[in-house]
């Protein structure tokens, strides 16, 4: 396994913390989502802030922006689980996507990307119906997703921090009108260490690594190592909310670790 592949791997295991970062935070969702950025940003940016570079990611920027105002606000209106799931079907949206913008998707990249779909599914086991709004938010979010992971397959990284410093602040500012539409919610001492929580493990460690891994490792790779987000999310719910995991989630878990592993082998 290489480097890219072990960074995406721990970078996937962070991914599990931002849901419940999430739900243990009452400020708004654009609040959120434009602090998350902003602060990784500038402390990414060491310091060397360039406008036009910054303008210049708008399109992923905006991606970035849209996946998480949509992700955050499914958490918000369906179950934790459900929203899990559905964003969990980017990479079924990566590999309809990569041919199309000349990246080839191999039989092994398909058949591990719906194996470890289906364990997620099996983990969720049944999905929950009755919230419409939030499960359609989380399916829109994981199209976002997918397709903000192609285009950053096709970005340079001659700097990866600095390009992942200027997609960060460009992100953050197309959240800031909902920031201000929505105004702030609730600051108190667990919204704030949430949102702390939530700028060190999913979006330092791992957004981040998807931004310095783009361009190394094929997008469909990525998104189907992201699935470890719902096995991390389960793993913590134990000792957090003491949701003991069930049989079918311990089973959907060891595929898409399986599925991962084969993906990974001899890279």
């Amino acid at each position: 396994m290489n480097k890219y592949y072990f960074i995406l791997i721990l970078g996937g295991i962070t991914f599990g913390t931002a849901a419940i970062f999430i739900k243990l935070s009452e400020m708004s969702p654009g609040m959120i989502a434009f602090a998350r950025f902003f602060i990784a940003g500038l402390i990414l940016s060491r310091g060397k802030l360039d406008p036009r570079k910054i303008l210049s990611q708008w399109k992923v920027g905006l991606l970035l922006s849209a996946h998480m105002i949509l992700f955050i606000f499914s958490v918000y209106h369906t179950t934790i689980i459900d929203s899990t799931v559905l964003v969990s079907t980017s990479p079924l949206f990566s590999l309809a996507l990569a041919p199309l913008v000349g990246i080839p998707t191999t039989r092994k990249e398909i058949i591990t990307g719906l194996v470890a779909f289906l364990g997620v599914v099996l983990m969720n086991f049944p999905v929950n119906q009755g919230y419409l709004l939030g499960n359609l938010m989380a399916i829109v979010s994981a199209f976002t997703i997918a397709l903000y992971t192609i285009l950053l397959s096709k970005t340079g990284t001659e700097d990866p921090l600095l390009l992942t410093s200027y997609i960060y602040l460009m992100s953050s500012l197309f959240s800031l009108p909902v920031a201000l539409l929505q105004g702030p919610g609730r600051i108190d001492l667990p919204s704030t260490l949430s949102l702390l929580g939530l700028i060190a493990l999913p979006t330092l460690v791992g957004h981040t690594s998807v931004i310095y891994a783009s361009g190394h490792v094929k997008p469909q790779h990525i998104e189907v190592i992201g699935l470890l987000e719902p096995v991390v999310a389960t793993l913590l719910a134990l000792p957090i909310f003491y949701q003991v995991p069930s049989l079918l989630e311990i089973v959907g878990g060891g595929m898409i670790v399986l599925s991962i592993s084969i993906l990974t082998w001899r890279r």
